[in-house]
């Protein structure tokens, strides 16, 4: 009977560690991961803001334990085909700054601009990525502040004068 007692206590012991220790495995996954959808991008967020008919979407996620930003980014309505896209930073809401990570180029990015004589991406499309946080070029703090942009530069013509070739449309990518 003692035995008994003792396999049942040491069982209903073991599965609680068990438990305790699985709980707290998807807790600290949980506490280390942000997430963010449907992020707009539009012209009004541009530097200067712009007329554009263009719309797009960031979905961003940030993963603390791997270090990886991973982001889908559809848009829409475009003036022409998508030429450039870039992640800029450090620049808050309303303000630019340099490129930071080239998506889209002509050459050096992640896609390429274009297929033999042809654009890649058209004006509406979709495009997933990730980007290692390295702590040293792009600062984790940094990036769960908001100060990074990411922006979809045409060729199209702007109704006020020039083209979009500065970006057509912007969004922050932001957690909060």
């Amino acid at each position: 009977m003692t035995k008994m007692r003792l396999t049942a206590f040491s069982i209903t012991i073991f599965s609680l560690i068990i438990l305790a220790v699985s709980c707290r495995r998807d807790d600290v996954e949980h506490q280390n991961i942000y997430s963010k959808d449907n992020i707009v991008m539009s012209g009004a967020q541009e530097v200067p803001a712009n007329p554009s008919p263009a719309i797009g979407s960031m979905n961003v996620t940030y993963n603390r334990l791997s270090k990886t930003l991973t982001y889908r980014v559809t848009w829409s309505n475009l003036t022409d085909s998508l030429a450039l896209m870039h992640i800029h930073g450090l620049a808050p809401v309303g303000f630019s700054a340099g490129v930071f990570q080239s998506i889209v180029t002509p050459s050096g990015g992640l896609f390429a601009q274009k297929t033999g004589s042809r654009f890649t991406f058209g004006k509406s499309g979709t495009i997933s990525g990730s980007l290692f946080i390295d702590g040293v070029a792009i600062k984790e703090a940094d990036l769960l502040n908001g100060m990074y942009y990411m922006n979809i530069h045409t060729n199209g013509v702007n109704p006020n004068g020039g083209t979009y070739g500065g970006g057509e449309i912007r969004g922050q990518i932001t957690f909060q």
